[in-house]
């Protein structure tokens, strides 16, 4: 299919948001202007009581600590360590060093030298990125490993003593050899390269700006180069030891072990030495708002691919108390973000809209300054059109504040939303409540258990009038403190407006008529009545799965799977062949935009808007989707919204619809991101690379501009309709399941949809692999290069081959790391993986693996990854790198088999696709055991021969060099 990814608005903002702990409240300078309501919470000058569940105090030494005992996933426990350090401390010859010293935590410590900590992690199992990492802010430095929990003499489960003793040598005995601090440079300076290009260097515009007057506006956490180049071992130390103090950081444990045990033991489990003398941290906030400062800023860039406007409202610092009443205005807050949230969304699907996304919220910066920030994506040459809506949108919040539908809307959309937070307060994951705990010792933010949470907003939320919110939204501009910030393609520069231009524009937007909203409400109903029911006409039972297997009257298979994984979970995973690479050459673009202007278009009798109205309140989604060859359906709900999934699951298929005005509005989107599509080297390289290894295979050649002219509403609906034949699919349903409930629903809304023509069938579109070849690319003017290598072979899929593939992807990435990062100094990162893939008809065997790299080791890197290769084809493999391989892909499942997801997308492949008993989900780490040293031998035997496909992407100033 094209492969060609949509824009997503990244939004620099950090949102009042609900999350496991509870609600991390962001505070607003809005006082309530009538009588404030707490029900049986308190006064407003109490505080923010902390959850009762976790256990926190401090060590002797001064460490803090927080320990929360959480079952899910089980077996696990996320250690963190929190340093209340970052890169505003940094003096002016230390730009990069709070970054370099927490690189050089994973190169070496005490009781773990050189790569002894990385090879104990992953002899646990665990993967370096998602199981192992760090990172690194203005302000803090956070580390974070997983490991699985074992059992002591009595049963208790227990973090295993020598993963504590990783994180205690982090807090004292990082070592710092001069040899291994420059080893680690390279790295480093190769991490600074992969981040240079059109993004980055709006970050160096836009962050002095933001942060003016403020230590952070020259302190940006990757640091400069020239420092990490010649900064001696000692002032790496001295950084260290400056603010690596035991009153100066926290641990945060969370996960499936014995709390009170933990914390008994855990003062001899740290040793840090107590400071002799008391810490003064600096701490940094911006100067204050002033009244009516304006200021313009415009970017213009020739490799930026789209123009973003960003309104930055500056608001008085926020010092106030974590109390009750804080906490009340952030309700407010949320609430605000909620309903504007919608107005974009809907305003989104209007052809009429200036702008492809839109967004806004508070933005906490530095320790307690705020702005309130309004971003939109504009379509092309409607930059001037973007920002006067931005400005009106603003307006009308400013000046009318919400409707009481709206209002009203969310306020039961949040309540529910808490609602099915308490009933999965058990089957929460672990690593969602690490952020909080660390907000907590790093600014003070409250961490609330979700019963409170609940019981809070139960109380406010009644209390809250419009005339507050309205009162509240408008106080987000009352300084009128606006800086406005443009970034856009070079092309884009003459459509600029000027900074007069804007100063004239929003002194006029103040003045401007804005007719108030309306209050329109729409009730949850979908279905008048529900169909005539069609029937189950087959019942079986698989024992060896715990599966119960249903054949429906109109064809369609259903499998259901009870699980415990979520209290109050339901998901749907439908799956059939068939897909986009049956349809005509001519037909190919229409097809491939069919399943995304089918979800813009509503369903139904109803549209994208009003749907999003209606189901406000629901915990439900669904989502139809069409790839190469394939059909899929996903959806999930609570069980209380579980009718209301079904019901969305029949108009799906017996009422789809497509919206000309939807279809406008995704067209103009695709436009805006096509138009400069192609000044962006990277998508350059990859579009290279997927028309390189499909050979220009017209169903999978990458989108271009002149594409849209070619999308027809009519060939789009034939391929949706056709796709919709509930025959073809197997439906999974996994979760906490009421089976007479799910009966009774299957033959109401399933079973009762019409059969169609039969499709479930593969298309072979004859795909011709390339031998051999080298691509090379000039493009960009950052002095960097990516290179992706490609071998594909032809072999029959077999499900030993599918094991074999991924524990020689698993492998590969390991020894390719350690080779090109560790020892050769010559890339911050590398992927690779391998896949044993049934598509297309007949079975494939695929290898890739891809790294940024300086242009001038583009050679040596890539020899340096060939004669690992070699090696393994020649027999020559790590078996100690290879066992550890196993390990991670066994304790990877062990985690995704609590995921109903996984469980329902495995079930449905293997029925739908792989003709496969279900049981053999839970034999896949019996699978991956059985793989030999010798069968990643033969794999790679196998593949060398017939690669590899090399594309390769160069600056633009190389090619003169050439």
């Amino acid at each position: 299919m094209h492969h060609f990814k949509r824009l997503a608005l990244s939004l620099v903002l950090i949102p009042v948001i609900l999350s496991c702990a509870g609600i991390s409240v962001v505070n607003s300078a809005t006082a309530g202007k009538s009588v404030v309501s707490y029900g049986g919470l308190g006064a407003p000058t109490d505080p923010i009581p902390f959850t009762t569940e976790a256990r926190t105090g401090t060590l002797p030494s001064g460490l803090k600590y927080y320990i929360l005992e959480n079952s899910m996933p089980e077996g696990r426990a996320y250690l963190t360590l929190a340093v209340n350090a970052g890169s505003v401390l940094e003096k002016d010859n230390e730009r990069g060093l709070a970054h370099f010293v927490e690189h050089m935590a994973f190169d070496g410590t005490e009781r773990f030298p050189k790569s002894d900590l990385i090879e104990y992690l992953r002899s646990l199992g665990m993967r370096w990125g998602p199981e192992v990492n760090a990172y690194t802010s203005f302000d803090q430095t956070v580390y974070g490993i997983e490991v699985p929990v074992e059992f002591d003499g009595e049963g208790r489960k227990v973090i295993p003593d020598k993963a504590l003793a990783v994180i205690d040598d982090w807090t004292r005995a990082i070592s710092f050899t001069p040899a291994d601090v420059d080893s680690e440079r390279p790295v480093i300076l190769e991490e600074h390269r992969t981040r240079r290009g059109a993004g980055e260097r709006v970050s160096q515009k836009l962050v002095p700006i933001i942060y003016r007057g403020a230590p952070y506006a020259e302190r940006l956490p990757i640091g400069l180069p020239e420092i990490i180049e010649t900064a001696p071992a000692e002032r790496l130390v001295n950084f260290y030891r400056t603010w690596y103090r035991a009153d100066n950081m926290a641990l945060v444990f969370v996960g499936d072990f014995d709390g009170p045990k933990l914390e008994a033991d855990l003062a001899s489990h740290f040793s840090i030495s107590a400071p002799a003398d008391g810490l003064e941290r600096p701490v940094y906030d911006l100067p204050e708002p002033k009244k009516g400062n304006f200021a313009v800023e415009l970017f213009t860039d020739p490799e930026l691919t789209h123009t973003r406007i960003d309104l930055f409202y500056k608001l008085p610092s926020d010092k106030s108390a974590e109390d009750l009443a804080s906490f009340r205005r952030g309700v407010i807050d949320l609430l605000i973000d909620r309903m504007l949230e919608i107005r974009f969304a809907e305003a989104s699907y209007n052809p009429d809209t200036p702008f492809t996304a839109a967004g806004a919220g508070l933005n906490h910066v530095a320790r307690s300054s705020r702005y309130y920030l309004m971003i939109a994506i504009a379509k092309t040459g409607n930059i001037e059109a973007t920002l006067n809506r931005l400005l009106l949108e603003k307006e009308k919040m400013a000046r009318y504040g919400f409707t009481a539908a709206e209002i009203d809307q969310t306020k039961r959309s949040i309540l529910a939303d808490i609602e099915r937070q308490v009933s999965e307060k058990d089957r929460q994951h672990s690593s969602g409540y690490l952020d909080s705990f660390v907000s907590h010792f790093i600014s003070g933010s409250s961490v609330t258990s979700i019963e409170w949470d609940q019981k809070a907003f139960s109380a406010l939320l009644p209390g809250i009038s419009a005339e507050e919110i309205a009162a509240a939204a408008k106080d987000y501009f009352a300084y009128k403190d606006l800086t406005v910030f443009i970034s856009a393609p070079e092309a884009e520069a003459a459509s600029l407006p000027t900074p007069a231009r804007i100063r004239t524009m929003v002194r006029q937007s103040a003045r401007v008529r804005i007719p108030r909203p309306v209050n329109e409400e729409l009730d949850d109903k979908l279905l008048d009545t529900p169909p005539a029911p069609g029937s189950i006409k087959e019942e079986s039972t698989d024992t060896a799965s715990g599966t119960t297997r249903w054949e429906l009257s109109n064809g369609a298979t259903v499998i259901l799977k009870e699980t415990k994984n979520k209290n109050n979970e339901i998901v749907l995973y439908a799956l059939a062949k068939g897909g986009i690479t049956a349809v005509p050459e001519e037909q190919i673009v229409s097809a491939d935009l069919a399943a995304e202007m089918l979800s813009a278009s509503g369903i139904g009798p109803y549209s994208r808007p009003d749907l999003i109205k209606k189901l406000a309140e629901k915990q439900v989604s669904i989502n139809f989707s069409l790839s190469g060859f394939m059909r899929n359906v996903q959806g999930s709900s609570t069980r209380g919204d579980l009718k209301t999934l079904f019901e969305l699951l029949y108009l799906t298929f017996t009422q789809p619809r497509i919206d000309q005005d939807a279809v406008a509005s995704i067209l103009d989107e695709y436009r805006t991101d096509l138009a400069q599509h192609d000044q962006n080297p990277e998508a350059v390289f990859f579009d290279e690379r997927t028309r390189t290894i499909f050979s220009d295979n017209p169903w999978y050649r990458p989108m271009v501009l002149a594409d849209l002219e070619r999308v027809n509403i009519a060939d789009a609906m034939a391929i949706i309709r056709k796709s919709l034949n509930p025959a073809d699919y197997t439906f999974v349903f996994t979760g906490n399941l009421d089976m007479n409930e799910l009966r009774t629903y299957a033959e109401t809304y399933l079973a009762s949809i019409p059969r169609g023509e039969t499709w479930n069938t593969w298309a072979d579109i004859k795909i011709t692999r390339p031998g051999k070849l080298e691509k090379v690319i000039y493009k960009g003017q950052e002095e960097k290069s990516q290179v992706i290598m490609d071998w594909i072979v032809p072999q029959e899929y077999s499900e030993s081959g599918e094991a074999t593939a991924a524990v020689l992807g698993e492998y590969l990435e390991n020894r390719l790391m350690e080779i090109t990062r560790k020892q050769m100094g010559g890339t911050y990162s590398l992927s690779a993986g391998v896949s044993q893939s049934i598509l297309p008809p007949g079975g494939e065997l695929n290898l890739y693996i891809y790294f940024p790299c300086d242009p001038n080791r583009v050679k040596e890197l890539s020899a340096a990854v060939l004669e690992e290769l070699n090696l393994i084809a020649l027999g020559t493999i790590d078996q100690d790198a290879f066992s550890k391989s196993v390990a991670a892909l066994k304790k990877s499942f062990e985690t995704s088999i609590q995921e109903n997801s996984y469980i329902s997308r495995n079930y449905a492949y293997f029925s739908a696709i792989y003709d496969r008993p279900l049981s053999r989900l839970e034999k896949r780490p019996e699978l991956y055991e059985t793989v030999t040293a010798r069968d990643i031998q033969q794999a790679v035997e196998k593949l060398l021969p017939q690669g590899p496909v090399t594309v390769i992407l160069y600056p633009e100033n190389a090619k003169e060099v050439k």
